[in-house]
C-alpha cells in the first residue's frame, strides 16, 4: 500500500487512497460478473493492475492519443513523405528552391495535368529560370493552371518560326507567340491567332527592339489587357506623305497603340502640325510625349502672308513689263547721276590741284629768296671783315 501511496502525483491521503482502492475493487468486480468471470478466484493485485492499466489507457485516450499510443498533434505536425509528392516535381522545386507548400500545391495541380505534363514541367523551366523570385512567379502559373490559361512548352508553327527569323526573335519570344496562337485555338478563335501575328509583324516594323515590343503585346492579348492590337495602315500613311524618319515612325507606332480609341482625331492634330513644320520628324518627337500622356494638342499658327507673297508674285508677274521698264529708268537715272557727280569731282580735283600748283610755286620763290638774301649777306660781311 504503501508503495502504491508513494507512486501517485504529488502524493496521495492515506484514506483517500483506501477509499479509491475499494472503489476500484467494486467496479472490478462489477465489470467481470459482466463477462462472466468468478471474483473469489482472481488475485486482488491481477485487479488493480488491469484497473491501473485501464484507466491509464482511458486517460490517454481522453487527451487525444491514438491506438498506437502516439499524440494526435505530433502526427499532424509530421511533414509529408517525400513519396508522395513526383519526382520530377520534387526536382524543380530543389532547384528553384522552391517552398515546401508550393511544392505540394504544384504536385497536386499536376495530377489533373497528367498529359501535358512534360511540357508544362519544360515550360515551367523556361519561365522560372529568368524570374526574380522563382517562388512568387510559380504561385502566378500554378493560378493559370487551375483556371486554365497555362499552355506548356509547344514546338513553334512555321508562321512563328517565319516572325521568329524576320526579327530575329528569341527562343522565349517565339515560345509566347506560340502560346498566343495556342491559346486562341483553344477558345475557338483560330483565325483572330492568324490575325494577331499580322499585326504583331505590322507594329515590330517600326520597333526598335522587337523582342521587346512583341513581348509586351503579347502579354497583353493573353491578360486580356487588349483585344485586339490596332491597325497601322492609316498613321503608315503619314509617315510615308511626310517621309518621317525611323525615330519618327517608332513614335507614331507608340501614339497609335495608346490613343487607338480616338485615333481619326489624333491623326488629323499630327498633320496639322507636320503640315506648319519645316521638319516633320523632329516635330512629331517633340508632341509626341502630349498625346501619349492623353492630351489633346491646340492648333498649331498658320504659316502668315503665304497666300500674300504669291499673290503679290502673280501682280508683279501679271504687270512685270512696266515695273521692270520703271526700275530700269530709275537704274539709268542713278547711272547718269553717278556720272555727273564723278565729273563734278573731277573738276573740283583740278581746281584743287590748280590752287595746289601755285602753293608749291609761291613756296619756292620764298625759299629761293631767302637764299639769296643769305648769299648777299656773307658777301657783305667778307667785304667789312
Amino acid at each position: 500500500m504503501g508503495g502504491m501511496m508513494g507512486g501517485c502525483p504529488g502524493g496521495c491521503n492515506p484514506m483517500m487512497g483506501m477509499m479509491m482502492m475499494g472503489m476500484m475493487q467494486g467496479m472490478m468486480s462489477a465489470t467481470m460478473k459482466n463477462q462472466g468471470m468468478d471474483v473469489s478466484e482472481m488475485n486482488p493485485m491481477m485487479m488493480m493492475q488491469k484497473m491501473m492499466s485501464g484507466g491509464m489507457a482511458g486517460c490517454a485516450g481522453g487527451a487525444g492519443g491514438s491506438s498506437d499510443g502516439m499524440p494526435q498533434q505530433i502526427k499532424d505536425s509530421n511533414p509529408p513523405d517525400d513519396d508522395k509528392i513526383d519526382a520530377d516535381i520534387r526536382e524543380l522545386g530543389d532547384y528553384f528552391n522552391i517552398e515546401e507548400r508550393w511544392v505540394v500545391r504544384l504536385n497536386d495541380t499536376m495530377k489533373k495535368r497528367q498529359d501535358t505534363k512534360a511540357q508544362d514541367l519544360e515550360k515551367l523551366y523556361e519561365v522560372l529560370e529568368k524570374a526574380r523570385s522563382p517562388t512568387g512567379l510559380l504561385t502566378v502559373q500554378i493560378g493559370k493552371m487551375e483556371c486554365g490559361q497555362f499552355v506548356g512548352k509547344i514546338k513553334p508553327d512555321k508562321d512563328v518560326e517565319r516572325l521568329a527569323r524576320k526579327f530575329k526573335l528569341d527562343d522565349p519570344v517565339a515560345s509566347r507567340l506560340t502560346e498566343l496562337k495556342v491559346w486562341r485555338k483553344k477558345n475557338g478563335e483560330e483565325s483572330r491567332g492568324m490575325h494577331d501575328l499580322e499585326r504583331l509583324e505590322q507594329h515590330m516594323r517600326f520597333a526598335k527592339r522587337p523582342n521587346a515590343l512583341c513581348t509586351l503585346l503579347v502579354g497583353k492579348l493573353l491578360e486580356a489587357q487588349m483585344d485586339e492590337l490596332p491597325d497601322l495602315a492609316k498613321a503608315e500613311h503619314i509617315m510615308q506623305e511626310f517621309k518621317l524618319d525611323e525615330d519618327a515612325c517608332s513614335k507614331m507606332r507608340e501614339i497609335i497603340e495608346k490613343r487607338y480609341q480616338d485615333e481619326d482625331m489624333v491623326l488629323a492634330s499630327i498633320r496639322k502640325h507636320l503640315s506648319t513644320s519645316a521638319n516633320a520628324s523632329s516635330m512629331l518627337c517633340k508632341i509626341a510625349r502630349q498625346i501619349i500622356d492623353g492630351e489633346n494638342l491646340p492648333d498649331p499658327p498658320e504659316r502668315r502672308g503665304g497666300g500674300d507673297r504669291d499673290g503679290g508674285g502673280d501682280r508683279d508677274r501679271g504687270g512685270g513689263g512696266g515695273y521692270r521698264g520703271d526700275r530700269g529708268g530709275n537704274d539709268r537715272d542713278r547711272h547718269d547721276r553717278g556720272r555727273g557727280d564723278r565729273d563734278d569731282r573731277g573738276d573740283r580735283n583740278d581746281r584743287g590741284y590748280d590752287r595746289g600748283g601755285r602753293n608749291e610755286r609761291d613756296d619756292w620763290d620764298r625759299s629761293y629768296d631767302r637764299r639769296r638774301s643769305r648769299s648777299r649777306g656773307d658777301r657783305n660781311y667778307d667785304d667789312r671783315y
